[in-house]
């Protein structure tokens, strides 16, 4: 199928912008060395994860929520009560106030008339 899209399969993948060292597997960025030269610094942080749980709307008006700092769990719900909490942190994620009134009024829409609305 990718030779009928117009696909040359034989051509090599573009390089990336980035070297390899010759003495380890890390890569050398030139624009990243000027972005940390542009700070004072020589090495970048190492990167750190912070979870903070997770929310999984289930459908059906059901939810799994885990809410935690770190490895320390605070509570974890389902049902109504985490479907409840994934809709505020739904409404609370949309950037513009007008989304968030989009959102809400297409929430109240769908549970007033269903989904399909070609029945009408």
């Amino acid at each position: 199928r990718m030779l009928s899209r117009g696909y040359d399969l034989e051509v090599t993948p573009p390089a990336l912008p980035c070297t390899p060292l010759a003495d380890s597997d890390a890569f050398y960025d030139p624009q990243l060395t000027a972005w940390l030269e542009l700070r004072g610094l020589e090495v970048g942080s190492p990167f750190s994860f912070l979870n903070l749980g997770l929310l999984a709307y289930l459908g059906g008006g059901e939810a799994l929520s885990q809410v935690q700092i770190g490895d320390f769990p605070l509570f974890a719900y389902s049902g109504s009560v985490a479907f409840v909490l994934w809709r505020s942190v739904y409404l609370v994620k949309q950037v513009a106030t007008k989304n968030r009134i989009l959102v809400t009024f297409d929430w109240i829409k769908s549970s007033l008339f269903g989904r399909d609305m070609t029945r009408f």
